[in-house]
């Protein structure tokens, strides 16, 4: 069941949707959230479903009397879905949505201010800081992370040794990475030493964006209003890409993948690196699964960088049962749920002092995904979906311009006004 749930969430990194929010910018909900304390409904996304439903079971045991109901919504729906219930009053208690999509949600108060109730918890400074920042405005608090997901490195531990490369010594810089590269290349016998899926725009802005801000800078300005497509971070980080493809350092069959095989390419034994989200822990670590190890993605100067996926979760504007929705979020972050529950299905718990559990500690794979969190990024932008997710968006665009087709820089002016009028 893990499993599953490992390969829902994956699935759900590569789903397009690119205009949920194009079709309700002018949303302005007048809902009034009222702190009821009795019986709540949770929304989430389907992907994610079956560790909230463990939760959920749980939370109804100890309160026979405020239980909870949970409906899952398909991924690609449930933007639309949301925005529409708190617009007609049709609105769940309990919302849990794509992290990266938080940002939209709450410049469309969409959701309810929590500000003092997560400014009261002892443990606030150990919540992940992404998760809170992207969830705030104006200094107001309106969600908290719920599931994450942060992305690495993974790397095939004999393959490297049979390249003559130490396992317990992965690549520290973006110089390792392409060496390795080309020392696993040269094995033969259809053994690459990369792999990107170069035609999704999702999987790249996971998997791509922290090898930018590991180079320290970014593709977007503080607060998400303008591309800086000429920071040098970006192009240190794209040239590294450009390289590898262009020695065919990874395999010709990446230049069309849409997602479809971007995680199942490395069970072959067949790739040395590739970067992906911490869900493939749970999939490459079941029986007869692909020799694997993790690491930071590293910099040029050997700093390291992740994006951290995943879910938060907040109060609608609107809800009728707010007093049992915060209860519910505020119980889902403690040590007991995190620890019995969380970890011990293999997900990350969201707060940093808890990473050494028991749970967690029993695979070191999973401790090195869950010490980032800590300084995990997500971009910060309103209009995440428009720019990274759709798959005639900007950054795809951007990417495939410079590294596939091999403008180098020249895909700056290639793309930049589709990044102007996206960012409109």
């Amino acid at each position: 069941m893990i499993t599953r749930r490992h390969t829902l969430r994956a699935a759900a990194v590569v789903l397009t949707a690119a205009t949920a929010f194009a079709v309700t910018a002018c949303s302005s909900s007048s809902g009034t959230t009222s702190e009821g304390n009795g019986p709540a409904t949770l929304w989430v996304r389907a992907a994610d479903a079956p560790l909230d439903k463990a939760m959920v079971a749980e939370w109804n045991k100890e309160n026979p009397k405020r239980k909870i109901s949970l409906v899952a919504i398909p991924d690609a729906q449930y933007v639309q879905k949301f925005v529409q219930g708190v617009n007609s009053g049709d609105v769940p208690d309990i919302a849990v949505a794509d992290i990266a999509n938080a940002q939209a949600l709450v410049s469309q108060d969409l959701l309810t201010d929590i500000t003092d109730k997560v400014n009261g918890l002892e443990y606030k400074k150990d919540l992940a800081p992404a998760a809170i920042d992207i969830s705030s405005k104006d200094g107001k608090i309106y969600g908290v992370p719920h599931q994450l997901d942060v992305s690495l490195l993974y790397y095939n531990p004999t393959l490297f040794k049979a390249a003559g490369l130490d396992p317990a010594n992965p690549p520290k810089t973006s110089a390792d990475i392409l060496d390795a590269a080309r020392k696993i290349t040269a094995l033969g016998n259809d053994t690459y030493g990369f792999y990107f899926a170069g035609n999704c725009a999702g999987c790249n802005a996971y998997a791509t964006l922290p090898f930018i801000w590991a180079n320290g800078g970014n593709i977007l300005n503080k607060g998400g209003t303008k591309a800086t497509l000429d920071d040098p971070a970006v192009a240190d980080a794209m040239n590294l890409f450009q390289t590898m493809w262009q020695e065919k350092l990874i395999p010709p069959s990446a230049k069309d993948d849409t997602g479809a095989t971007w995680i199942t390419s490395y069970q072959s034994n067949k790739i040395g690196m590739i970067a992906l989200g911490s869900f493939a822990i749970g999939i490459y670590g079941a029986k007869g699964g692909p020799d694997f190890d993790v690491t930071p993605i590293p910099g040029v100067d050997g700093k390291t960088a992740s994006f951290v996926g995943g879910d938060i979760v907040g109060v609608p504007t609107g809800a009728k049962n707010a007093g049992t929705a915060w209860d519910f979020i505020k119980w889902s972050m403690s040590e007991k749920v995190q620890t019995d529950i969380v970890a011990k299905a293999g997900s990350l718990v969201v707060r940093s002092d808890l990473v050494d559990n028991p749970n967690t500690a029993a695979d070191p794979r999973r401790v090195t995904a869950n010490k980032l969190i800590a300084t995990a990024q997500v971009p910060d932008t309103a209009k995440y979906n428009s720019l990274f997710i759709d798959s005639t968006g900007p950054f795809l665009q951007f990417i495939r311009s410079w590294v596939i087709d091999g403008k180098g820089d020249g895909a700056i002016a290639a793309t930049q006004s589709a990044w102007n009028e996206r960012l409109k």
